[in-house]
């Protein structure tokens, strides 16, 4: 049976890593504590772990750190680049409902395109992935694959979680993923609080409608935190070794959504929404994506997309200038594989579920995508690491963007306007019916 708690010597062994990428300096004799440890029965060791995992994550920062990375609004504002934060959307209700819709119905297709193999590419990455498609003559990625017609001795092969053999996209809904979880529970939060509401607002939301279950690393440690009555920002930092991971990120598109051609208020919303799971390049995660997606409903050069969102986010943390390498590269490679070969050599350090090396393969999906719904998502999907994560951004940006009628209808059928969720209260729901109501708060 699968463990549903993460033990303070496991978050530990994640923590020291993280420790390092943020700057903070590990001496040798705090290494030699941890080791001392090692061998300790369980109960023991637990509770010496979780000492030595609040003296890690206490740490300062080395002076010789080359970057700037705070968490508040003001200093994130200090520390940002000037230029474009909002531009007048002016289109007509049913087109922005066409846009708001194409949003929603892009993150699904993304998301399911990808749900598949989320796993395989954290443990196999690009190169795993590709081999599979080949194999089974889908590469590259067009369309939504029926697994049921691949051999068994496939999976086995390639180390393709037999659990997926049955997996199929005619179910009459899209499967439930909290890639979309999160963006209806903050449709749910943004109409219960208001446009002012606060991060003690979003934990209030997520103690009320998201199963502890349903909720993992960051946001498992949050939550567990919030029920201890640790309050942001404080639950995001407390024995949270996973502070900087894509848990946040994944949880922007809302914001944009209600928030079209407002970039600064997207990203403002998205540090509120953060900041009870994450600090530094985990909130930027989500700031950045925000704007991404509210910068889509009127622009459509990808370019000035991903710009629009570095513009909200701080010009010296890791993530902006990793995005500004992704953007020189695209600049140089002609085709995406290049690019993500570069992707993955310079920033392939990270968890596979970090939020920086995601955030890049985004960037190389929207610059190599043409413009393209399909070939966008399938570029998300095919690079590897989290790929229902980054296919379903991806795919929220490009909905945006392109809006309803402009995404083929292959990936909108399967979808048959309805999606199970796992928010409370909702259950299985019309797309369209989350549309509608995205589109009454966008005018608050």
């Amino acid at each position: 049976m699968q463990k549903n708690y993460l033990t303070n010597w496991e978050r530990l062994q994640v923590e020291i890593r993280q420790a390092q990428e943020e700057g903070k300096e590990i001496k040798n004799y705090f290494l030699d504590k941890i080791k001392a440890i090692e061998d300790e029965e369980d109960s023991v060791r637990e509770r010496y772990a979780g000492v030595l995992l609040d003296e890690l994550i206490s740490l300062p920062i080395k002076k010789d750190y080359p970057y700037v990375e705070p968490n508040s609004l003001e200093e994130i504002k200090r520390n940002r680049t000037e230029g474009l934060r909002r531009v007048d959307v002016n289109i007509n209700e049913e087109e922005l409902y066409n846009k708001i819709y194409g949003a929603w119905l892009g993150r699904i297709a993304g998301m399911w395109l990808g749900q598949p193999f989320e796993g395989f590419g954290m443990s196999k990455g690009k190169d795993g992935i590709k081999d599979f498609l080949k194999h089974i003559e889908k590469w590259p990625l067009e369309e939504y694959i029926d697994f049921t017609v691949v051999d068994e001795e496939i999976f086995e092969k390639y180390g393709f979680d037999k659990r997926f053999k049955n997996y199929s996209y005619d179910t009459g809904h899209a499967l439930e993923d909290d890639d979309i979880n999160y963006t209806v529970l903050n449709l749910e939060i943004l109409k219960t609080y208001g446009p002012n509401f606060t991060s003690e607002d979003v934990a209030e939301g997520w103690l009320k409608n998201l199963p502890i279950f349903r909720t993992y690393t960051a946001e498992r440690v949050a939550y567990s935190n919030l029920c201890q009555l640790i309050m942001p920002p404080q639950s995001a930092i407390y024995r949270n070794p996973y502070r900087e991971w894509i848990g946040a990120q994944i949880r922007a598109d809302l914001w944009g959504y209600v928030n079209p051609g407002n970039m600064e208020k997207a990203a403002e919303y998205a540090l509120r929404d953060a900041s009870i799971s994450h600090t530094k390049n985990g909130i930027y995660g989500e700031m950045f994506v925000a704007a991404m997606v509210a910068a889509s409903f009127v622009m459509e050069d990808p370019v000035k997309i991903i710009e629009a969102g570095l513009r909200e986010i701080p010009d010296n943390c890791r993530l902006y200038h990793a995005i500004q390498d992704v953007l020189k590269w695209s600049r140089e490679e002609k085709d995406w594989e290049s690019c993500l070969n570069l992707i993955y050599k310079n920033y392939g350090h990270y968890n596979a579920v970090h939020t920086i090396n995601n955030a890049c393969i985004v960037a190389l999906a929207l610059l190599y995508g043409e413009g393209d719904f399909g070939k966008s998502i399938g570029i998300a999907v095919m690079g590897g690491w989290d790929t229902d994560c980054n296919a379903a951004t991806v795919g929220s940006i490009m909905g945006a963007m392109l809006g309803e009628k402009r995404i083929p209808e292959k990936w909108k059928k399967p979808v048959r306007d309805t999606v199970e969720t796992g928010i409370i209260g909702y259950g299985k729901v019309k797309v369209s019916d989350l549309a509608k109501l995205t589109l009454g708060l966008s005018k608050n």
